[in-house]
């Protein structure tokens, strides 16, 4: 090897050589800077077009909810009013309904079953207190007071409630006519 021969460390020996090197250096950095400028604006840009469309969604979504929340107010007011002004009607109609479901040739079958052979019902007066109780004052005649007492025994057999004698007269003729009233229950 030859020891005579120098370094040299001056990188200023050969400057134009050194200069396209940083330059290329310089201007590579420079686009990879630019290039992240124009990513980042970008982003920035589509972030605000983003964030003002949410936004303008929101606002829309927000408007909508009033709406309908004055639409469910005035709905339900309305609601309100025609309940008001048609309940007198609605009950009318519900106690027709009513009076029509209870199964009023049972009850009449029974107490036509419970009558002794020599009594018989002069008056009668049903009152449907619910869908599914009756309370029923009528005037019975019989020839005495056995056959009353069978036909009270008759009506507790076939589950009539509540029975009570209300009163007791002996007409011209010498029968027993009494005021009895009573409740029945249907099974529902």
């Amino acid at each position: 090897m030859n020891s005579n021969r120098k370094l040299s460390v001056n990188l200023a020996s050969n400057p134009l050589q050194n200069r396209r090197f940083y330059y290329l250096l310089t201007g590579f950095t420079g686009i990879i800077l630019i290039l992240v400028v124009i990513v980042a604006i970008n982003i920035f840009i589509n972030y605000r077009l983003k964030n003002r469309d949410v936004k303008e969604s929101i606002a829309n979504t927000e408007q909508k909810i009033r709406i309908a929340q004055r639409k469910e107010r005035e709905f339900t007011d309305s609601i309100t009013e025609a309940a008001k002004r048609y309940k007198g009607q609605v009950d009318l109609i519900n106690g027709i309904i009513l009076r029509k479901s209870f199964s009023w040739v049972k009850v009449f079958t029974n107490l036509e079953k419970s009558l002794p052979d020599s009594s018989y019902i002069v008056s009668l007066s049903p009152n449907l207190i619910s869908d599914s109780i009756m309370e029923m004052r009528f005037k019975v005649v019989s020839q005495n007071l056995n056959d009353l007492l069978r036909f009270i025994n008759n009506l507790k057999a076939l589950k009539f409630n509540k029975i009570r004698v209300e009163s007791e007269n002996r007409d011209e003729r010498g029968l027993l006519l009494s005021e009895i009233s009573l409740s029945y229950e249907r099974n529902v």
